[in-house]
């Protein structure tokens, strides 16, 4: 569209064919996502739904199809996951609009402390008994046995990883230290205990949180067939604690109150039966993945391809970087570094 105006009557022609508007639209993007882009839709009653559509431009399609992710929403609907209710989609957009829950995501330590400590310490619970029972699901009975490929997890992201790695790190500092540990990695890699529906980004910021109590979880456009502890690992390296170190991305449990990661680890084991001997690796997975993406923010942000939004310290996240890979390589070999820094020259 050329102009907001514009853009938002067309969403009104689209919204109203499908449920009762009063007057015009207000589309205003929420949040601080580096992916496909959420907005608030409001009218002049005061009802609001959500939005979402891929960035301009997507780099990658896979990661950036909204209608996929629309699918996955209506296949759980009935499966006891909290989640949003699809309105509809539009394959021209592409987009979809979904409803409007109550709650708001936990982005940061201030967010978290607006909770009561018991209430920390309720979700952090229920946390794991959402994921738990999203890792119990058989894909083939809610009709998502298609959603990824019939191959185990961990060495296809590790191939996407070094596609994407090629690509993006041009100039980068961190070139020696992430093919160490792409190398670690690569001679360690577990047998996959189970494949389940992973939700590929479950963490804090991605779900709805309504009086300490979980109301949705968001953003599935990561979603696949998956090994479970990937997708735990994920979560563990996002539930950093009070006594750790900042990084570029907010973490709301370090505010305190909330289980700690070997809490979290054993309500899931109890919950899932799966063995969590190997975590350490998962994680040191994970940390190097997650560098590999922020790479890929980094680049689009110095190139001016994402705009102002939720704009980001470039040389803080350049450093996060470079933190989430020592971590990597600390983590292969079964503990977390302490004070000292390695040099470039170290990983060989």
């Amino acid at each position: 569209m050329d102009t907001e105006a514009g853009r938002a009557e067309q969403i009104r022609n689209w919204l109203s064919e499908r449920v009762d508007v009063s007057g015009a639209l207000r589309v205003e993007r929420i949040g601080f996502g580096q992916s496909n882009i959420t907005s608030l839709i409001s009218d002049e009653s005061g009802a609001g739904w959500v939005l979402r559509e891929p960035p301009p431009g997507g780099h990658d399609p896979s990661a950036h199809n909204v209608l996929r992710e629309a699918r996955i929403l209506n296949a759980l609907a009935d499966t006891g996951i909290p989640l949003p209710t699809v309105i509809g989609t539009d394959d021209a957009g592409p987009f979809y609009v979904m409803t409007r829950m109550a709650g708001a995501p936990l982005e940061s330590e201030s967010d978290a402390e607006e909770l009561s400590p018991p209430q920390r310490s309720a979700l952090g619970r229920q946390v794991i008994e959402v994921f738990a029972h999203l890792h119990s699901l058989e894909p083939a009975a809610v009709g998502l046995d298609d959603l990824g490929p019939d191959t185990e997890y961990l060495p296809r992201q590790m191939r996407r990883a070094v596609r994407n790695w090629t690509q993006w790190a041009e100039q980068t500092a961190h070139d020696r230290i992430w093919q160490y540990v792409r190398s670690q990695l690569a001679d360690r890699v577990p047998r996959q205990q189970r494949t389940v529906i992973t939700h590929g980004d479950y963490r804090l910021s991605n779900l709805l949180v309504d009086s300490g109590r979980i109301t949705a979880v968001l953003d599935w456009e990561l979603a696949t067939l998956g090994d479970p502890l990937a997708d735990l690992a994920w979560l563990l390296d996002d539930w950093r604690g009070p006594d750790e170190p900042r990084i570029i991305m907010p973490s709301p449990t370090r505010a305190g109150g909330f289980p700690n990661r070997a809490e979290l680890i054993d309500m899931y084991c109890a919950a899932t039966g799966l063995n969590v001997d190997s975590i350490d690796y998962y994680r040191a997975f994970t940390h190097w993945r997650a560098a590999t993406l922020l790479q890929g923010v980094l680049l689009r942000r110095r190139s001016g391809a994402m705009g102002e939004h939720g704009s980001l310290d470039l040389v803080e996240l350049d450093s996060t970087i470079g933190h989430l890979l020592e971590e990597a390589a600390a983590l292969i070999h079964g503990g977390l570094p302490g004070r000292h820094r390695k040099s470039q020259g170290d990983y060989k």
